[in-house]
């Protein structure tokens, strides 16, 4: 009787369509010591190609535990925030990873962590990969390297990561369906790498048609001699994220070369990429142009003109589960654009400072706010600093005006350490939860943003501290009643 009653509810699921997602969930666990952080973030590519994202919390001990159904089918994934990374894990359907390790900084972590468990072997191939290259400290950037050195990397590199790959699957793991899959991908990933990494050198050089041409016929990794658009390769998250995108960017550059009138004339774009790619990849790489135009839209207006002229990019997918998603993805930015229009109630926060004490956006009322968001590891941010200095000075006495900068995207320990390096004089918090980067929208940084003195929203891409423009804004607000 047990038997049939577990035979009929295998069929239940099975004729539902959730077979996988309801007997194979996936389980990650483990210790993560010294942690700075107490949630960490996971994500996911569901059945429909879109990124979810789950939440991994720690306990006082750094201790975790997550399960989840959103898993289908293998993939990569990092499991990150902030100070906190461990990047390019293997997942899938039935895996319970036991994952460990020091997380007191990332070179400490990338020493000592441990993955077990299900699953846990094929993720011995970036657990010792990484640890040689900690090992070696080798600091070699690449892009300053020139075109013998570079080819010489890309091999001296190809040599240890088919040693480490040979190693780690060099007997099938039985339990485990997947190892062949993630072995696939995983050479798919380092090929794809290192075809980006040539391709970017090329760009940065700046050859001639005829040398491009010949250096990419010379090193053109196996997997890419016969052809770069194959269906399966979208396995690879470094084919589709890194490889794609600059290949395009090379063939766009020869026929820039070859016809610099012709890459300028309307429809260029769309009918290069039916040209140089079919099938599933021509659908991705249509899909990821179009998210990436719905995502650099930063007013409402800017976004539907993105959606007049990305029709004819959408009506030339095939595939209509993306279609759907891209729909979707218009009517939730044009959503969230809704919060931070200029007159709207700006979206409101409660931060620590450096100092310890909790400020939130209703401790400023009646104040005009010059918001900074920035991030100890952003050049450019740092660079501002000096003119947002001298802008907070001019209006030091003046009590109808509030200068605060929120670190976003960064971890506490470099927030901390940039603050002794830089030593502002201003309102310094820290965005811990990543509240304010998702509310302000802040993909890009620094970004600058204006409130008026009721809380409003007076701009939401304000300009930099080093214009007169700057100044002049933030007058005219005070002025206001």
């Amino acid at each position: 009787m047990k038997k049939i009653i577990l035979l009929l509810l295998s069929f239940y699921f099975i004729s539902n369509g959730v077979a996988q997602n309801v007997v194979q969930p996936l389980v990650i666990q483990g210790k993560l010591s010294n942690s700075a952080e107490k949630t960490l973030k996971i994500s996911f590519e569901d059945a429909n190609g879109k990124f979810v994202i789950d939440t991994i919390r720690l306990n006082d001990a750094g201790e975790f535990y997550l399960k989840t159904y959103k898993i289908v089918r293998p993939q990569r994934t990092s499991i990150q925030q902030n100070n906190t990374q461990i990047n390019r894990i293997y997942v899938a359907p039935g895996y319970n990873l036991l994952i460990t390790g020091d997380a007191a900084d990332y070179v400490r972590l990338s020493k000592t962590k441990k993955i077990g468990g299900i699953g846990g072997q094929v993720n011995q191939y970036r657990v010792k990969l990484d640890s040689i290259l900690v090992a070696r400290n080798d600091k070699t950037a690449w892009y300053d390297l020139k075109t013998d050195e570079l080819i010489q990397f890309l091999k001296k590199s190809k040599t240890l990561e088919d040693s480490v790959l040979n190693v780690v699957f060099r007997k099938p793991a039985m339990e485990d369906k997947y190892s062949n899959t993630f072995k696939k991908m995983i050479d798919l990933d380092n090929q794809s790498l290192n075809f980006y990494m040539l391709l970017q050198h090329l760009d940065l050089v700046k050859y001639n048609t005829a040398e491009m041409r010949e250096l990419v016929a010379k090193n053109t990794p196996p997997a890419f001699l016969n052809g770069v658009s194959h269906d399966e390769y979208l396995l690879s998250e470094d084919y589709k994220s890194w490889f794609l995108p600059l290949y395009y960017t090379y063939e766009q550059r020869l026929d820039l070369l070859r016809d610099s009138a012709a890459v300028k004339k309307p429809g260029y774009t769309l009918e290069k990429i039916k040209l140089l790619f079919t099938g599933k990849v021509r659908d991705f790489y249509l899909n990821r142009y179009v998210e990436k135009r719905i995502g650099g839209s930063n007013a409402i207006a800017q976004l539907i003109a993105g959606q007049k002229e990305m029709q004819t990019f959408i009506n030339a997918i095939g595939n209509p589960v993306l279609k759907k998603n891209l729909a979707n993805n218009f009517i939730e930015k044009k959503q969230q654009l809704m919060q931070v229009q200029i007159g709207k109630p700006a979206p409101t926060f409660t931060l620590p400072s450096d100092h310890g004490k909790v400020f939130s956006l209703s401790d400023f009322k009646g104040k005009v706010i010059y918001i900074d968001l920035w991030a100890s590891w952003c050049g450019p941010c740092r660079q501002e600093m000096p003119a947002y200095k001298k802008l907070s000075d001019k209006f030091k006495t003046n009590q109808q005006v509030a200068f605060v900068s929120i670190a976003v995207h960064d971890g506490e320990k470099e927030w901390r350490n940039a603050l002794k390096e830089e030593k502002p004089d201003w309102l310094q918090l820290y965005d811990n939860e990543g509240t304010v980067a998702q509310a302000y929208i802040a993909n890009a940084i620094p970004k600058y943003i204006l409130i008026d003195k009721e809380g409003k929203m007076l701009s939401f891409d304000a300009p930099g501290p080093g214009s007169v423009q700057a100044e002049q804004l933030i007058n005219d607000a005070i002025a206001k009643p």
